[in-house]
């Protein structure tokens, strides 16, 4: 869940939290620098009700929370300035807008996937990929259509990937040791069956990595690393799933790609051995055809 989102939800708070919550959702960016007396006096509380508030919310402390959340006001207050990832056309939008508009937001999802990655967790994931036997990839619906296609990557490249139905990843993690990895996707990272998978992986010392919407969520604390979708759409109220969907796809790319480049040479030459073997396509297309 996003802190704003967090500061929201107010029905939980007491009168001098409500009056801290809104505080912080009208100073946002305004906070770098403000120190917790400063809060406290402005909102006629005391430093340490500030401290537990902040705690109450999942951090260590003020300073913790405030640079979180200055990140957090930075991420979305960047791209889809002029799109709407949840209604990114209208009904009088005629077909050639609609693809207009889509290539926009293609475009602006990808940026923002890119925004949110962090190069350390990014370099995490791709070693555990290197190192692990076997990857399991939990998913379901379109996911898994995702997957197969990081599947086949992989399996140019020498490297074991099974799908495992989300309603069957709990099993899988009860047998699994850490030759093995997880990758384990959801968009809300609250989805059951993959959290307590992500339990019992973390209690076997299985290297997982999650990803996630942008924000704290069970799933992505669980997980030996963190990966971040393009967090912009509704669970239910969007025309379609077209965020959501491309940046998991460029998100898997990109672990493929990191494989791939820590054996470069190798990799290539696998590659094209195994298309050689077995794709056997042709064309008279001269930009398509393959030079002897």
């Amino acid at each position: 869940m996003l802190i704003q989102d967090q500061l929201r939800n107010n029905d939980v708070f007491s009168e001098a939290e409500k009056s801290i919550a809104a505080y912080f959702l009208n100073r946002q960016f305004a906070l770098e620098g403000e120190s917790i007396r400063h809060v406290a006096q402005t909102t006629f509380t005391s430093p340490a009700t500030v401290m537990r508030f902040c705690q109450r919310l999942g951090f260590e402390g003020y300073a913790d929370f405030r640079d979180a959340y200055i990140k957090e006001s930075v991420y979305l207050s960047s791209h889809f300035q002029d799109i709407d990832a949840n209604r990114p056309f209208l009904e009088k939008d005629p077909p050639m807008t609609v693809a207009g508009k889509l290539s926009g937001l293609y475009s602006e999802t990808v940026g923002d996937t890119l925004s949110l990655l962090n190069q350390k967790e990014l370099e995490t994931a791709v070693s555990i990929l290197d190192k692990a036997q076997n990857i399991y990839i939990s998913s379901s619906g379109v996911y898994s259509d995702l997957a197969s296609a990081f599947r086949e990557n992989m399996s140019k490249i020498g490297k074991t990937v099974i799908i495992s139905p989300s309603t069957g990843v709990y099993y899988e993690a009860c047998y699994r040791n850490a030759d093995s990895c997880f990758i384990l996707i959801s968009y809300s990272g609250e989805t059951p069956r993959n959290t307590e998978a992500a339990k019992r992986l973390k209690k076997r010392n299985v290297p997982t990595i999650s990803i996630t919407s942008y924000g704290s969520n069970t799933l992505a604390n669980l997980c030996s690393c963190r990966l971040y979708i393009s967090t912009r759409q509704k669970l239910i109220s969007n025309l379609g799933n077209f965020s959501i969907n491309l940046s998991v796809l460029y998100l898997l790319d990109v672990l493929y790609a990191g494989c791939f480049r820590l054996h470069y040479n190798e990799n290539e030459a696998l590659k094209i051995r195994f298309s050689k073997e077995t794709e056997h396509r042709t064309s008279d297309n001269p930009i398509l055809r393959e030079e002897p």
